[in-house]
């Protein structure tokens, strides 16, 4: 299936002076189930592709007209969860402790 979709807004391509409109022309990836034919599940899937393919150029053309990302007012201040000064060896004892007590009380 060789279809090839125009979006219905220009797409933006960066210039080094000024951003200029550009139309972009977006082909359908072939799917490798075949052509269709009388195969009702084959033509349902390979139009679901086209549609698929039509959405994702239209969310591209409409990304044109999005406003720019406004910028934090405050710094962001990232914590980490925890301390991170245990070493790997004092977590697998306390958790080799944890199972024996576990074994220890089930019994």
């Amino acid at each position: 299936m060789r279809t090839t979709y125009r979006m219905s807004d220009s797409v933006a391509a960066s210039d080094s002076t000024d951003t200029v409109n550009v139309l972009k022309s977006k082909q359908v990836t072939p799917l490798p189930i075949g052509p269709g034919g009388k195969n009702a599940i084959k033509n349902q899937m390979n139009d679901t592709n086209t549609q698929l393919t039509m959405l994702a150029s239209q969310a591209t053309a409409n990304t044109l007209y999005d406003p720019p990302v406004p910028k934090p007012v405050t710094k962001q201040l990232v914590q980490p969860f925890c301390s991170g000064s245990a070493d790997p060896a004092s977590i697998l004892l306390v958790l080799a402790g944890i199972f024996i007590v576990y074994g220890m009380v089930s019994k």
